[in-house]
This record gives C-alpha cells, structure tokens and sequence, in this order.
C-alpha cells in the first residue's frame, strides 16, 4: 500500500473546509538520479502544500495539495521505443498493470511525446471531415447557444420552445435519431466541429499531454482546461532540454 510523499491539514482562510479532489500535475525537475526523485519531488511540491502559507498573512494563499504520489492515474507518458527497461524510466510500482510502454515520468529524453499527438491531429482531421460530409447533405444548422440567447433576450421565446426548435433543425434532427451519430458527433456538433479544419485539428493535438496542472522547473505553478492552457503545457514541455526530469504526480487538493 502507498504511504502519502508528503501529509499536511487542510486550512481554509475563511474557516470553510475545502472542496477536495484529485487531480494531475506534471512536475518538472532538473536532472536527478533515481535515488534522489522523490527528494526532488518533496522540494518542489513543498512551497504548494495546504499549510505552506499559515503564519504569513501577507502573501497570498496558495496551497494545493495536502498529500500526493507519483501516479499518472491515467495521465501515462508514452516511452521510446528501445528504451522500456532503462534504469531513469519513472513508474509506479503499485499502480494498475500496465504496457512497458506507458510510465509515470523520466527524463524527457526518453518520452515519446510527438507519436500521441501525431496520432490525435489524424484522428481529429479525419472526424472533422466526416462531419462535414455528413452535414452537408442538410440546410445549414445553427448551435444550441443561438436559441440559448434568444431565450434570454425575448420573455417570450420560452424554454421548451428554445429546446424544440434547436431540435428540429434537420442536421440536429438526424443525429438525434441515430444513437451512434449522436455517440460521435455529439449533442451540439455545429460549434463543436467549427467552420475551420486547422484549428479543430490543433485543438485535438494540444489536448493530449496537459495535465491539470503544471509545475515548472521554477517553480511556477499553473492549471487550466482551457485551449490556451493546453498551448502553454506543449510550449513549455516542448522547449524544455531532454535532460529534464518530467512526472505525473496525482495530488489531493
């Protein structure tokens, strides 16, 4: 069984116990040796912890955590191929049985971080292209967000009557009646899909590697799960040398 790499109370500025919940950070560290990652680790996830701010009323309030492993619950890094069995691959050994091929961490170097995104941009280009076929057999559709504002414009223009004429537009219409339409295109498919192929295809590509959260080799400590979030973590993941130590570490906060 794990034992939390660090424990900690939960303090609440206003007396409020926080909401908790998991969540994944991608930690970045200078190079280590094996021996010395989860000092590393302690180090840099330290100034972050719930109690990390008591006594200093002047700063502000920053913590995170309260107790983290190193776990990529799901946020797997993809190893080069050839190098599974090298001694800096960083996996957690009472995780869930998993490919060789998948890891908590380790340095850069050894991550396959292009094959995933590569292979989500093809994905992407090629499910916004059956949309576009499939649609263009209908009158143009309009997004649920159109009737949305009119609801909230017009007192009169009411729920029902919002939700029914989105319903009937034809595109909508025949992707609601075919469950696996609806399963691959989804609810709201005209925004969803846009007008602009690159963009959706880019979108797809930079949703692969953020984590929630991201800790620099600085010290930095960011979050979001938002577009421009996930170019910021590929950016940063992207210019950082392959000596760098990268891990998924899943955090209670």
């Amino acid at each position: 069984m794990r034992q939390p790499a660090e424990t900690g109370t939960l303090p609440d500025p206003n007396g409020l116990r926080r909401t908790m919940s998991e969540q994944v950070v991608t930690v970045c560290l200078p190079p280590c040796e094996p021996g010395e990652l989860r000092a590393a680790l302690a180090t840099a996830m330290a100034p972050f912890e719930y109690d990390a701010q008591i006594g200093k009323p002047d700063e502000e309030w920053q913590g995170e955590w309260d107790h983290w492993f190193i776990d990529a619950h799901g946020w797997d890094f993809t190893v080069q191929p050839g190098c599974e069995g090298d001694p800096l691959i960083i996996r957690d050994d009472d995780a869930s049985p998993r490919p060789r091929s998948l890891c908590d961490g380790g340095p850069k170097g050894l991550l396959d971080l292009d094959t995933g995104r590569a292979a989500a941009a093809r994905e992407a280009g090629k499910e916004w292209d059956a949309w576009q076929a499939f649609a263009a057999g209908f009158p143009p559709g309009l997004p649920y967000a159109h009737f949305a504002r009119r609801a909230t414009e017009d007192p009169g223009y009411t729920q029902e009557r919002m939700a029914e004429d989105f319903r009937a537009q034809p595109v909508i219409s025949a992707v609601r009646q075919d469950p696996a339409l609806e399963a691959r295109f989804g609810f709201d498919p005209v925004p969803w899909f846009g007008e602009d192929r690159a963009a959706f295809v880019e979108q797809a590509e930079a949703g692969v590697l953020p984590t929630f959260a991201l800790l620099t080799v600085g010290g930095r400590w960011s979050d979001g799960s938002s577009h421009p979030y996930n170019v910021r973590f590929n950016a940063y993941l992207d210019s950082l040398p392959d000596v760098t130590i990268l891990v998924r570490v899943l955090y209670h906060s």
